[in-house]
């Protein structure tokens, strides 16, 4: 009896004391802890606390805190260049430091593990959180991904000289980008190795080289200047030659394009086995004087397209040394003979709108007039006919609307080589049938301008 009572009197003090523990754990988690109001020191650790709102749109408030954490311990970890990389170079650039800071911001955070959660806690209005990062868990890491970078660089590099010693251009620039790809994220850091060569360090060698390889490379037309006839098949294709040190290049991506002229159009190609590269689009110059077609190492075939984080093209791009070539283009015009009727409201407008802004612009890039039929090497049709809409009499409106053609055909051949135009195009104008036509004919030139013309470009007579 005695022996009931006193395991009756242990189990009840059991559960009070544990009642009491449980009691003052809950308590305990309800008061604001230390590191909320002042913020935590450790030489050993990276700190990271944050606190998100719980009110607001946003109720993804643990994710919110968690990220701001991270980025808190993302500012602890400075950034020093090591004495001897390849970005000294660059540090009067603002711009490209820019570009790197933001760009190595974006690493770290990407790579950034190995963290922990230290605490969290909570009221009805916010939530905080404790993270941080061991200092010399954060420097292992980081020296092992060296390493690992370092040997896949130098076996890039190995190839890439390897090619580089033989002329292949084309896989040497492949593996130099590759190997400096290996090592982007760690040019803040001493990058050196041992080669059969000796040490190097192989940021700097590697933007060496290609610097190397894009001085060294060669592209000239191979005529000093083309005379082409303007909207013609050439019967010479105009080329471009390709060589280093001498010695032509098959392989290279070239793009041709019009530096000094508001032609959008570009032309991608790659060399032959002789190291010509030839272009189609060089005849699309305006006729008269002569112009600059520019042949550049298209350096988006190696980097990659829409790379803004790219740090090496950044740095040939700050530099301006990616290699070119001008070829001279002289086109020839053509003589065009003008057939033309306009019609605006049932009579023959002898304004002759359409009808101009048609010459005006061929006149620009292709044509010179002629009044003579037989001189002439097109013939060109213009029509076009405006009629009358709706009288939209209680809001004072009217419309109107436009039918516009124009054809081409060769002299000689009479065959139709381009033949264009749109209908119903609406005007519409307070005042008059006739404002309206105004309001049409002014959306017909700027159509003419903007659709017809860039078209007309593409013939081939």
């Amino acid at each position: 009896m005695i022996m009931i009572k006193k395991i009756t009197i242990l189990f009840i003090l059991g559960v009070i004391i544990s009642s009491s523990c449980s009691s003052t754990q809950l308590s305990g988690k309800k008061r604001k802890p230390k590191w909320v109001s002042q913020r935590p020191v450790n030489n050993e650790y990276y700190i990271g606390v944050s606190m998100a709102k719980k009110s607001g749109t946003d109720a993804n408030y643990i994710q919110i805190a968690k990220n701001n954490a991270l980025s808190d311990i993302i500012s602890e970890i400075s950034v020093t260049l090591a004495s001897n990389s390849v970005l000294h170079q660059f540090e009067d650039n603002a711009g490209f430091k820019e570009t790197y800071e933001a760009y190595t911001i974006t690493i770290i955070k990407d790579e950034l593990e190995a963290y922990e959660l230290v605490d969290t806690w909570e009221n009805k209005e916010e939530y905080w959180v404790y993270y941080r990062l061991s200092k010399a868990t954060y420097k292992k890491i980081k020296r092992e991904k060296l390493e690992r970078a370092k040997n896949l660089s130098k076996d890039f590099f190995e190839k890439a000289r390897e090619a580089q010693n033989k002329n292949d251009i084309n896989n040497a620039l492949i593996y130099y980008i590759k190997a400096f790809d290996a090592i982007k994220n760690h040019l803040d850091e001493d990058l050196s190795v041992f080669t059969l060569d000796g040490k190097i360090l192989l940021g700097n060698e590697i933007y060496q080289s290609i610097q190397t390889i894009f001085s060294s490379l060669e592209i000239k037309g191979e005529k000093d200047l083309y005379e082409l006839k303007a909207l013609s098949a050439n019967k010479e294709l105009v080329k471009a030659k390709i060589s280093y040190k001498g010695a032509r290049l098959s392989n290279i991506p070239i793009i041709f394009s019009f530096p000094d002229l508001g032609i959008k159009n570009t032309e991608k190609a790659v060399s032959l086995n002789d190291g010509t590269v030839e272009c189609s689009i060089a005849n699309m110059a305006p006729k008269g004087r002569t112009q600059i077609l520019k042949a550049a190492l298209d350096i988006d075939a190696y980097f990659g397209e829409n790379t803004k984080d790219d740090i090496l093209k950044e740095m040939f791009v700050v530099r301006g040394s990616m290699p070119y070539g001008n070829l001279n283009i002289k086109v020839k015009e053509l003589y065009a003979f003008v057939e033309s009727e306009e019609i605006s409201l049932g009579r023959i407008s002898s304004r002759q709108n359409i009808t101009n802004v048609f010459k005006e612009e061929l006149s620009k890039n292709f044509f010179s007039f002629t009044q003579e039929r037989e001189k002439a090497d097109v013939i060109i049709k213009i029509t076009s006919n405006a009629v009358k809409g709706n009288d939209l009499g209680k809001h004072n409106l009217f419309t109107a609307f436009i039918d516009c053609n124009i054809s081409i055909r060769n002299a000689k051949t009479n065959a139709e080589v381009f033949s264009d135009g749109f209908s119903n195009l609406k005007g519409m104008k307070s005042g008059g049938f006739e404002r309206a036509v105004e309001n049409a004919t002014s959306k017909a030139e700027q159509k003419i301008r903007k659709e017809i013309i860039p078209e007309i470009r593409k013939i081939n007579l």
